[in-house]
């Protein structure tokens, strides 16, 4: 036992030394957020190991059924998004979002892939930063994650409001 009564463990063993780890790092680089392992399936990191590692290391690659069930929601809720707002479109409206107000102006098959793809995106980047911390540590990616489904149903109430109006 050190002075301090940790541990006081030789550093090349990658113990504890005073209650904090005093060797470098083995990695040459550190992981990325998106590799192959992340895609099969076959990654290990849930999230961060130790408190302090939450900015460093807050990137997972292991995720749960409850992950999967909100992004394959979170996609499906944008489909039908894409849908009712192109029939509301097609009735006299106007897209309020001038950056698909611009790819809707190419067609519906412009919109619905940019639309798909940007939401795609989006849902991946929460996922791989699920166990982030934000706003002053208050609000995790995994909470915006989970807001998602929610949100895309509010605005898919508001367009079936508005289609019912318009009918």
């Amino acid at each position: 036992m050190g002075p301090s009564g940790a541990a006081d463990l030789s550093a090349a063993t990658g113990e504890v030394r005073d209650g904090h780890r005093d060797f470098q790092d083995r990695r040459r680089q550190p992981t990325p957020a998106l590799s192959l392992y992340s895609l099969t399936g076959k990654g290990r990191r849930n999230g961060y190991r130790r408190y302090s590692d939450r900015y460093r290391h807050a990137c997972a690659d292991r995720h749960g059924l409850h992950s999967l069930l909100i992004i394959v929601t979170g996609l499906l809720l944008c489909i039908a998004d894409a849908f009712f707002t192109l029939q509301l479109v097609n009735r006299g409206a106007h897209e309020l979002n001038p950056v698909m107000d611009f790819f809707l102006r190419f067609g519906p098959g412009v919109f619905l892939t940019v639309k798909y793809a940007a939401t795609g995106v989006s849902l991946m980047v929460l996922l791989v930063y699920k166990n982030r911390p934000f706003w002053r540590e208050r609000i995790y990616g995994r909470h915006i994650l989970a807001a998602v489904p929610f949100v895309y149903a509010l605005l898919i109430l508001w367009e079936l409001l508005l289609n019912l109006r318009l009918s």
